[in-house]
């Protein structure tokens, strides 16, 4: 088999990438169709009991398991490495900003949300919230975090700012698809209630991708907000 080309433009995100936004989109359909019939698409019940939560597990690790699975094989269909998609060895700083972004979401974030209940009212809580509400053991609450906080954030930043950006930008230059990419990332979370704060979050997080050229501080801030949130959730319950 011959060897995957250089880039004319080795930069990450690529300047150039050998994809399309359509591609990617399909993508993202295929595996929803996957989902579908396993019944991974809809809200595991009793997240309060302990086989709620390991389903919730079980679901989360194969969603992601079947995405990498999917997304590696696109890959390799057109001669291209994982490299394309930001995973590539981020300056230290980069990680360091990567937190410090982090925080910085589930503050204001956090804040903007409070505010937006006062006018639409309070959503119904995430599928995560509930299986962190309902984890009676440390270890349970631990597995979640692996899951939420680490495993979960690689495969949203490996799909949306890894796969879904470059297109984008290439398109439509680095500001409009820095927006475009918060769109999607927004949308395709079927949260009309939070499409406000998961838009903002989505940009600051493609924006961190484009500054650091690698998807890694992106993994990072995405984690870091997630874990917070986690704990703040963790920490209501006594």
């Amino acid at each position: 088999m011959p060897k995957p080309q250089k880039s004319k433009d080795s930069r990450t995100p690529p300047r150039r990438p050998t994809w399309n936004i359509w591609q990617g989109l399909f993508i993202i359909a295929f595996v929803t169709v996957l989902e579908f019939p396993l019944g991974w698409l809809s809200t595991p019940k009793d997240l309060l009991s302990l086989s709620g939560i390991l389903k919730f597990l079980g679901v989360g690790l194969g969603d992601v398991f079947l995405y990498v699975v999917v997304i590696w094989i696109f890959m390799r269909l057109i001669r291209r490495p994982f490299s394309d998609l930001g995973f590539v060895r981020p300056h230290k700083r980069f990680l360091l900003l990567g937190f410090v972004v982090g925080c910085f979401l589930f503050v204001s974030i956090g804040l903007l949300g409070n505010e937006l209940t006062k006018i639409l009212g309070i959503p119904a809580p995430q599928s995560f919230a509930l299986a962190v509400k309902g984890a009676n053991y440390p270890w349970e609450f631990a597995l979640l975090i692996l899951l939420g906080g680490v495993i979960a954030p690689i495969k949203e930043e490996m799909l949306f700012r890894g796969l879904i950006y470059p297109p984008l930008r290439e398109a439509h230059g680095r500001g409009k698809g820095i927006l475009l990419t918060g769109i999607f990332f927004a949308l395709l979370h079927f949260d009309l209630i939070r499409l406000l704060p998961l838009f903002l979050g989505g940009i600051v997080l493609t924006w961190l991708y484009e500054r650091s050229s690698s998807i890694w501080p992106s993994v990072v801030a995405h984690g870091t907000w997630n874990i917070l949130m986690a704990l703040a959730l963790w920490i209501q319950r006594y």
